[in-house]
């Protein structure tokens, strides 16, 4: 059966500036272009920028976890804030099934006030991703019983450790019911039962009809554990894919290592498949 597709990307491009005041003038321009003359192009690059991403093209498909690999710098965060929409598109399209319902984790705890207690931040979280108050309130028992905090719900948000913070923020992001889920990094926190926990839950959560996860990571053990599939960004661009996720990863350490010889290049490979495989 033909697989259904729940977000395409086609030739997206994205620039910046390496100075900031030229960037902000930059900006303002833009601005004016697109209230002006809103189907006129984007320019090309100008004095002080440089393309983050460049013609980019992936598409997501209901059921599957697509992994999304690269270095530090590569451009994996600022491909989910495009998709997101939280950043303009310099070229290119990002087309969705009409009312895909979309919740992005990039910073776990962002928003979350230390003086507030758990349970009122649930609130204050879910107010932040749309959620109206009957909405919340209705969830609250599913957060509660995700979470597992028990009484410590009601306990100051600043008192918790990483763990507990990790363990109310997912919590309260599964609760928005999304139809695709977008993670950045936010498992790397918590302790290992609740990961665990939370890699069998995006199991069970894309067996579901319509529903598809973009998980961004270079934890390797993570990704062995729950993607179909797998995308290698360098550069700004998508320089790999694989259905074979072992293999996918195999490339990617290897295209991080190339610089060196092919004998170290294998000796490096062996060393972090016994640390990380």
């Amino acid at each position: 059966m033909e697989k259904q597709p729940l977000i395409q990307v086609s030739g997206l491009h994205k620039k910046f500036s390496s100075d900031l005041r030229r960037g902000l003038l930059h900006g303002a321009q833009d601005m004016w272009r697109d209230i002006v003359s809103p189907s006129r192009k984007n320019p090309g690059l100008r004095k002080g920028e440089f393309y983050s991403l460049r013609d980019i093209n992936m598409t997501l498909y209901s059921g599957e976890i697509l992994a999304i690999v690269g270095v530090n710098g590569s451009g994996k965060t600022t491909l989910m804030r495009l998709i997101s929409g939280i950043y303009n598109l310099d070229g290119g399209t990002i087309t969705s099934l009409p009312g895909l319902k979309l919740t992005a984790i990039f910073a776990l705890s962002a928003g979350m006030q230390p003086l507030f207690t758990g349970r009122e931040n649930i609130y204050i979280k879910g107010s932040m991703y749309g959620m109206t108050l009957p909405e919340i309130e209705a969830k609250v028992p599913f957060i509660e019983s995700f979470s597992e905090l028990g009484d410590r719900l009601d306990r100051p948000f600043g008192n918790y450790s990483s763990g507990m913070k990790a363990r109310l923020a997912y919590s309260i992001a599964m609760a928005t019911n999304p139809d695709v889920f977008i993670i950045d990094e936010s498992l790397a926190v918590g302790d290992s039962a609740f990961k665990a926990k939370c890699m069998d839950n995006l199991r069970e959560f894309v067996n579901e009809p319509g529903k598809g996860v973009i998980f961004i990571t270079n934890h390797i053990r993570k990704i062995l554990k729950v993607a179909d599939r797998l995308l290698v960004l360098d550069k700004g661009s998508v320089i790999h894919e694989a259905e074979d996720v072992g293999a996918g990863l195999e490339f990617y350490i290897n295209n991080c290592n190339k610089h060196l010889g092919a004998e170290m290049q294998k000796n490096k490979l062996a060393v972090i498949k016994s640390y990380e495989l």
